[in-house]
């Protein structure tokens, strides 16, 4: 069986596809049919692993799903910083970055096609800070300005409103960082020079003063620095109603006698002290945040590593009784690198922790942590400097996660820890039958959470949109359901994808990101291959051109490590590519053409091809360089015609799909070429490319028949359906019924000789 996926679940990743629509045929019902196909372009997910800049980063239980970089963001910034999330009124979650001169917000709710939706320019600086409270983001940076403020609440229209600065309040007007707590409608800036500690400002929000778009000023510290803090108000015990600010914190700029302080907040003009403490080798209590019940708090100290540790180290303190904390004790991953900003979501610690990436730790001991997942934003090293993964922001509905990260901008990943896994027991094939009744059957497991068993549907999208769910049957097997394909329309290009739900409500698929991923077929009783090319001998092709080096070979890929692909498209051996030879091997000084043989087309179907084109990253091709696919129609290749021009590099094969024939871009021929051309102009630039994996499909679909006569539903008539129209009539079912008057009758039976002589 082969299973197409459209939209991209790769070997070690998931990317970016690009959906060039469909074609729509005429059905006539009882009659064959031809039809090409669908037009798509998807990846193969054969990549180097090495060249992290397309989400090829080392991961262990989490999945990359999508990345913005910084130039997509904001050509003007060279690097990233924080971030934070918002979830619209409809569901929709919105990333929102720091860059080092801008804040960006970005739709991830397709976390595969995230999509910019707002870039504000603000004072420069390495540092910006954002939080959320309500509608309103605000914002502070060390470049000044007090707090910037956005209007969320059009999110759902691709609209951020930009409010502006809030800045008519005395003292420093730089901020490293930014705190808020909802449960009060408090704000508090910290950071951003000597001794600036707490500043509070109500927004408006549970009683607070201000309104959220004027914060009022309530509290200045100007007797500490503190660099960040979460602050919460208890619901219940003796600190009951009382609000309570866990400080990072020091004096200066912070490195003086760094330690953990634990505020009393409420009364913003009596913020006192309740309890400090200190622990072994601090050099700079950086960040940390509360476990869920507010037991424990979980420290990075920034500084500590590759001074007076050695290894990432975690900070573990008590705060049951926040008046009388104590130190628990240092927890290491073993890692080597600085670790930064962190986060508790459930059992779990999220931290970025620079050239290490995020790691997640299981903190269901809480004093004991384990690291269960990672994936390195920063893969060239493990060390001490300051690159990579800054922060994340793990609180999204979907489980899916945030990175701002220096170099890499904005990454989205899925923890695979808390999940229903899927195996794909039977799928459909590249056809389906139009008569229905095909089997999908998928096995469900169970990890740290439960099925819901009234909730496993398989869900057919058509090319409208219209998704069909058809739920599922247990089979009696632990875990597995089977599903029934429905009748379906002749012709019809299919997408479809396995749902299921935990208890909690939580959803998760096969593939991972379905809808926006899926399978695909397509309606028909015949598939035919026309045309195949899979490059493992030489059709007929000539090379041309006037390139000075990198001209098209075929051959079983070198792999030289210098952007060219490490195996072939279709995992036969060989594929055409541009020189294919250890070292140098890229196209240089100009075009390589590679023309292939006529073929027969004039049935017209589905053309298809993988494409090579990728560079590194210092040698980035230019808006000169390409690799253009053309057609001609005659076999003198006198009338080219340019199908595609590919200009974006990635570190993957694609392939592409186009109709031919009268629906499609290519009219059907007897004689139809094809010419791939890679041109590279500049000297500097390091292009390459390659094809493989040419086929032309046609699909023909008969309607089944739909004659009433078949009572028995299996596509013909024949005399098994006059036993069923008897059992039919005797247990007064539908079927009974056909001359359609609504009553099952003896005359029913004059209709079923009737409609049986009529055939289909």
């Amino acid at each position: 069986m082969s299973i197409r996926v459209s939209g991209g679940v790769l070997v070690g990743t998931l990317g970016l596809v690009l959906a060039a629509g469909s074609a729509q045929a005429a059905v006539d019902k009882g009659h064959k049919k031809s039809h090409p196909g669908g037009e798509e372009e998807r990846l193969l997910g054969k990549g180097d692993s090495m060249d992290a800049r397309f989400g090829n980063f080392p991961a262990n239980n989490i999945s990359f799903l999508g990345q913005v970089t910084i130039n997509q963001l904001d050509p003007g910034s060279a690097d990233a910083n924080d971030c934070w999330g918002y979830v619209t009124q409809q569901g929709k979650e919105i990333a929102i970055i720091g860059l080092q001169s801008a804040t960006g917000f970005v739709d991830i709710t397709d976390p595969v096609n995230p999509q910019v939706i707002g870039v504000f320019s603000s004072p420069t600086s390495l540092w910006r800070d954002i939080k959320v409270i309500g509608d309103i983001a605000y914002v502070v940076t060390e470049g000044g300005g007090h707090i910037q403020m956005f209007n969320l609440a059009n999110a759902d229209n691709g609209t951020i409103g930009n409010l502006g600065f809030a800045q008519n309040f005395g003292g420093a007007s730089s901020t490293h960082n930014i705190v808020a707590n909802e449960e009060s409608g408090y704000i508090y800036r910290v950071g951003g020079s000597s001794d600036l500690g707490l500043r509070a400002y109500g927004v408006g929000v549970n009683g607070a003063p201000g309104s959220a778009t004027s914060p009022s000023q309530q509290a200045v510290q100007d007797d500490l620095y503190v660099h960040d803090a979460q602050v919460v108000t208890y619901d219940s015990g003796p600190y009951a109603g009382r609000e309570i600010a866990f400080l990072c914190s020091g004096f200066g700029n912070g490195s003086s006698d760094t330690r953990l302080r634990i505020y009393d907040v409420t009364n913003k003009n009596n913020m006192f002290e309740l309890d400090n403490v200190i622990y072994p080798n601090r050099a700079y209590c950086h960040q940390g945040w509360l476990s869920e019940d507010r037991k424990y708090f979980y420290v990075n100290d920034e500084l500590d590593e590759g001074g007076s540790v050695s290894t990432t180290t975690m900070h573990i303190f008590n705060v049951e009784d926040p008046a009388n904390a104590f130190y628990v004790g240092p927890w290491s991953n073993g890692n080597t690198a600085r670790d930064h900003n962190l986060y508790v979501k459930g059992d779990y610690v999220y931290a970025a922790n620079y050239r290490s990436g995020l790691r997640i730790h299981d903190i269901s001991d809480p004093e004991n942590p384990v690291e269960v997942a990672w994936i390195d934003t920063y893969p060239a090293d493990d060390g001490t400097g300051f690159d990579g993964a800054w922060s994340s922001y793990p609180f999204f509905p979907s489980g899916n996660i945030i990175i701002s990260d220096i170099q890499q901008g904005l990454v989205i990943v899925r923890p695979n820890l808390d999940l229903l896994s899927f195996t794909l027991d039977a799928g459909l094939g590249d056809i389906v039958d139009p008569a229905g009744s095909e089997i999908v059957i998928v096995t469900i497991d169970e990890e740290n959470v439960t099925l819901d068993e009234s909730t496993p549907t398989l869900n057919i999208r058509d090319e409208s949109g219209t998704i069909t769910p058809v739920p599922g049957t247990a089979t009696g097997v632990q875990g597995q359901f089977r599903f029934s394909t429905p009748s379906l329309p002749c012709l019809e290009n299919l997408d479809w994808w396995i749902s299921a739900e935990t208890t909690g409500g939580e959803t998760f698929t096969l593939p991972a990101l379905a809808p926006s991923s899926s399978f695909s077929t397509v309606v028909a009783t015949d598939l035919t291959t026309v045309f195949e090319d899979d490059s493992e001998t030489d059709l007929g092709y000539t090379v041309s051109g006037a390139a000075s080096d990198g001209q098209w070979t075929r051959g079983v890929p070198v792999n030289s490590g210098r952007g060219d692909p490490t195996t072939d498209a279709d995992g036969s051996g060989r594929a055409w590519l541009t020189d294919n030879e250890a070292g140098n091997s890229d196209v240089d000084g100009g075009a390589t053409i590679l023309t292939g043989p006529a073929f027969d087309a004039s049935a017209g179907g589905t053309l298809s091809y993988s494409y090579w084109l990728n560079d590194i990253p210092t040698g980035e091709i230019g808006p000169e360089d390409y690799l253009r696919v053309e057609y001609a129609t005659n076999a003198a290749g006198n009338n080219w015609a340019t199908l595609r021009t590919h200009t974006d590099t990635f570190n993957q094969w694609r392939e592409v799909s186009v109709i031919v024939g009268a629906a499609g871009e290519i009219p059907a021929t007897s004689t139809l070429r094809l010419r791939f051309t890679a041109n590279e102009s500049s000297p500097g630039d390091v292009m390459e490319a390659g094809i493989d994996a040419i086929s032309l499909n046609s699909f023909e679909c008969e309607n089944p028949c739909s004659n009433l006569a078949d009572v028995n539903g299996d596509g013909s008539v024949t005399p098994t359906d006059f036993t069923a129209w008897i059992n039919a009539f005797n247990n007064n079912l539908p079927e009974c019924d056909q001359n359609l008057d609504g009553a099952c009758t003896p005359t029913d039976f004059t209709a079923w000789i009737s409609n049986f002589n009529n055939g289909c």
